[in-house]
């Protein structure tokens, strides 16, 4: 297994050169975004090398690998943009900081006016990062090997992606229950966890937690836990609780019964359309996601701030 200690966990990140190559990934389709730049980047330019500045909508990761190197990314848009842009990055091991020009501001955590305010600190690594778990998911053809455990290679994936939030099996139109076989860590156990039906299931990183596995009646997991939750989506059960556990295990979903609809969604932004037979897998991806944090904030005063976490009833 793994050694947790090497992911998931909030430090201190290390000083950047004086003059940082920056690489800007800005999402031109949102509002200001496009004025916002044009303002910001004299400033940044007598701070740091800009190597490349790309629309969000042209990224991908095979395309970020032709980009020069870079010290810093600095992600303008919305927290969408920031997770389209944290599945793009995934392999270039540098540093995320996102610039906020949508509702939440959750993962994007600073504006324009903040970057400035704190770019000395951002520079001589002051600022506070968290190293974020990434799923790795595929899903595998029927007929394959159960669980990939008697010894036959497995075929190609279908389907492969990554995911920083989550990766979600929903029921899809027209919207009758489905049925899953849920195994974790089944090489082991060379049996399942348990087969159940309902509406889908929400495998969930710490940091996506607070997304669709909270308002599932999952836990909000704390992003330094180097653990994976399992929320089952309206079961057809009422002792099907969700579960946390350990980011290295491997968790397997069979599809047993599925809708037309029936699909696999990624971060709520990638999609695939499921057929009975088909085996999930989701596993810790090797790489992480390092996010630098705004200093006037953390993950606490975030969550009670602007998700109203522990907020007293209003008294109107």
């Amino acid at each position: 297994m793994p050694d947790p200690s090497t992911h998931a966990r909030s430090q201190s990140p290390g000083k950047l050169p004086a003059r940082p190559r920056v690489l800007i990934l800005a999402n031109r389709s949102k509002d200001h975004v496009p004025e916002a730049l044009r303002g910001f980047e004299p400033w940044l330019k007598e701070r740091a090398q800009i190597v490349a500045q790309v629309d969000t909508a042209e990224t991908s990761r095979d395309f970020v690998q032709t980009l020069p190197a870079a010290d810093l990314a600095l992600v303008l848009g919305g927290d969408g943009t920031f997770l389209s842009q944290a599945r793009a990055t995934i392999d270039l091991d540098v540093p995320l900081l996102g610039i906020n020009f949508g509702k939440l501001g959750f993962l994007a955590e600073f504006t324009i006016d903040s970057v400035k305010t704190h770019w000395d600190a951002v520079v001589v690594g002051r600022c506070r990062t968290s190293e974020r778990v990434v799923l790795d998911v595929k899903v595998y053809p029927a007929g394959s090997p159960q669980w990939g455990d008697n010894g036959e290679p497995m075929p190609d994936p279908v389907f492969q992606a990554v995911a920083m939030n989550d990766a979600v099996v929903t029921a899809g139109p027209p919207y009758r229950m489905v049925e899953i076989e849920l195994a974790i860590e089944p090489k082991q156990s060379h049996t399942s966890a348990t087969r159940f039906t309902g509406d889908g299931v929400i495998i969930s990183t710490p940091s996506g937690s607070t997304a669709y596995n909270m308002a599932a009646g999952g836990p909000i997991v704390s992003p330094g836990v180097d653990a994976l939750t399992v929320t089952p989506i309206c079961p057809q059960s009422l002792a099907f609780r969700p579960i946390v556990l350990s980011a290295g295990y491997e968790v397997w979903l069979t599809l047993h019964t599925v809708n037309t609809g029936t699909t696999l969604v990624i971060d709520g932004q990638e999609s695939f359309r499921l057929e009975a037979g088909q085996q999930v897998l989701v596993t810790r991806h090797a790489n992480t996601i390092s996010l630098i944090h705004n200093p006037d904030y953390n993950y606490w005063t975030m969550l009670a701030h602007k998700m109203h976490w522990a907020a007293k009833p209003r008294r109107d």
